[in-house]
């Protein structure tokens, strides 16, 4: 499992490791910075590495037997004459004394002293790198200085930038504060009224500069100096390191409050704030890392919760089971696709098709009549049957017998045969359904409507679609798409599955997942019709719950095969996603990573 926490998640996470584990909070404070730290050590050193007269310099990596670094520093041997057997002039010692002693040779020989770097820095000394850290006067601040503390250690140039006054600055970044200027750390105060223009100067010649102005905490929108301050950090060429989370973004929404650090990296703490999985969030805080906070996280995350999960690819593929070899097409899967109309033929067959790639065994699609003569000569794998304007629920409830999934809505239509259609199946057929497109439209004006419907429903709007939904913009939900997604799930009682950058899959018990794969070669037309057939065919044989995570998980990787395949970013067919579909199951159900294979 991965955790991912909220602002108050994350607060009481601290509070609890404090004051019922009796961890100090300077202890935490230093295991944070310390954590950033050796992240900051690692890409100093990978962005050196290549420049001329470095290699003189840098020790030998790590060897390919995942030795710990302390252990691949040991010398093999001692040098001649070392060890206690075989000196000139000695007597061999009885045997019990023999074993004994050599036993404790062999300890000196795997254990001499030796000074090596702890885990997670470099192996090279000094960091030759300017640093900007700036800091502001809160507990943020406080991880800024333990960061600068520990990167003046290991040689680096390092100049802390404090927006504040010293004194403002209190409890345990006090004591990191005054410990890193007592070891001769250069500090230059920035409060407000003050100019920037030394700040300026300083990143003109910086590698690299730390943002430790605010973390988690803040919940208001930053204004005036401090704004400022921020708009000097953007302006900077050099790279950009955010600490927990990127100065002016809401760690609950993602959204940024008022002025905003574009950071390149970001190290977080502890755990994963949801503020960062969304696409604004990704976006400003670019690359994540996550460091630890010292303390073991199940008793604490079992007192304060988390507020949603990582898809994992060992989750989705230890639910991908091997089929019996007695199966046939009926028990693969039989999948009604509910879709198409006139000048929209390519959604019906885009799902239909995407249900065949993951393996429904008999594919159907119910359209009009006109659209399904349409359709007849341009599918060989899948049948066709037709609604009936005159006999919609009839022709409809004929359709439906025996399905074990249908999907519904891609390009269905929205006239009222349309509606009447929707109705008839999404209220009122007892059975697993995926609802998408102008299913979904359907329903605006009237969301609640859904939470009456018999059998069980898996919506997948994209952001325009739920806010339709929910009477509010699409850039209204993308502000705050957990805040949507929950109140569309509590509006409906479906499972929704909000596409996007970051798909974010949200349940009826409280559950939230979020898809970390993608790119954007998956924004192309028809991506959604794919991923509403590869759900519908999952649902054959996983709950629905299951059948989502694995849809989307699967659906986005293909879109990372793709990337990785051609090089691009773009240029995406919808159809070329389900080809991709068959080997991504195959690989996640014996455990490979799809990316490397």
């Amino acid at each position: 499992m991965i955790p991912v926490l909220s602002r108050a998640q994350m607060r009481a996470f601290d509070k609890h490791a404090i004051h019922q584990c009796h961890v100090p909070g300077v202890v935490l404070m230093e295991n944070a910075g310390r954590g950033a730290a050796d992240v900051i050590s690692a890409i100093i050193e990978g962005r050196s590495a290549g420049q001329p007269g470095d290699a003189a310099h840098r020790a030998p990596r790590l060897p390919a037997s995942g030795l710990s670094p302390a252990r691949a520093f040991w010398p093999a041997t001692l040098p001649s004459g070392a060890g206690l057997r075989g000196r000139p002039g000695s007597v061999p010692p009885p045997n019990g004394r023999r074993d004994a002693e050599e036993a404790r040779a062999a300890r000196i020989r795997s254990f001499p002293v030796r000074h090596v770097p702890s885990p997670g820095q470099p192996a090279t000394y000094p960091l030759h790198a300017r640093v900007v850290v700036v800091c502001g006067a809160g507990n943020n601040g406080g991880d800024g200085f333990v960061v600068a503390r520990h990167l003046l250690a290991r040689g680096a140039e390092v100049q802390v930038f404090l927006a504040a006054r010293s004194e403002k600055v209190t409890g345990d970044s006090r004591i990191n504060h005054d410990a890193y200027v007592d070891l001769g750390g250069a500090l230059t105060e920035l409060p407000p009224g003050a100019s920037l223009a030394p700040l300026e100067v300083a990143l003109a010649e910086a590698d690299l500069v730390v943002d430790a102005i605010f973390g988690t905490g803040l919940d208001r929108p930053i204004e005036g100096h401090l704004a400022d301050v921020i708009g000097v950090l953007n302006t900077a060429t050099c790279l950009c390191i955010a600490l927990d989370v990127p100065s002016g973004l809401d760690a609950d929404s993602g959204a940024p409050l008022g002025a905003a650090v574009q950071a390149d990296e970001t190290v977080t703490f502890g755990h994963l704030k949801i503020g960062l999985l969304t696409p604004e969030g990704a976006r400003l805080a670019g690359n994540v890392h996550v460091v630890d906070l010292g303390v073991p996280d199940r008793p604490i995350l079992a007192q304060v919760g988390y507020v949603a999960e990582v898809l994992r690819k060992e989750t989705i593929g230890s639910s991908l089971r091997p089929r019996e070899a007695s199966v046939y097409k009926h028990q693969a899967g039989n999948v009604l696709v509910i879709a198409g109309s006139s000048g929209k033929l390519g959604a019906a067959l885009l799902t239909a098709r995407a249900a065949m790639r993951t393996g429904a065994g008999l594919v159907t699609i119910c359209t009009w009549a006109d659209t399904a003569r349409a359709m007849e000569s341009r599918v060989v794998e899948l049948m066709t049957t037709s609604i009936d304007p005159a006999r919609i629920a009839a022709s409809l409830d004929g359709a439906l017998a025996g399905r074990r999934a249908v999907a519904i809505g891609p390009g269905l239509g929205l006239d009222e045969r349309a509606r009447a259609a929707v109705d008839h199946v999404v209220l009122g057929w007892d059975g697993l359904k995926v609802v998408d497109a102008d299913a979904l439209t359907h329903f605006v004006g009237r969301p609640e409507a859904l939470a009456t419907a018999r059998g069980s429903l898996i919506m997948t709007p994209h952001s325009g679609e739920l806010g339709r939904l929910l009477g509010r913009s699409a850039r209204a939900v993308e502000e705050d798409r957990f805040g949507a997604v929950r109140e569309a799930v509590a509006l409906t009682r479906a499972i929704v599955v909000l596409k996007g950058a970051r798909t974010v899959i949200a349940l009826p018990d409280g559950r939230m997942f979020i898809c970390m794969a993608g790119n954007p070669a998956l924004a192309t037309a028809g991506s959604g019709d794919v991923l509403t057939g590869m759900i519908a065919a999952l649902l054959c044989s996983m709950d629905p719950s299951a059948a989502a995570s694995a849809g989307v998980l699967i659906h986005a990787l293909a879109g990372d095969v793709w990337r990785a395949q051609t090089g691009s970013d773009r240029g995406l067919l919808a159809g070329e996603i389900a080809e991709l579909v068959p080997g991504l199951i195959a690989a996640l159900a014996a455990g490979s990573d799809p990316l490397s294979t």
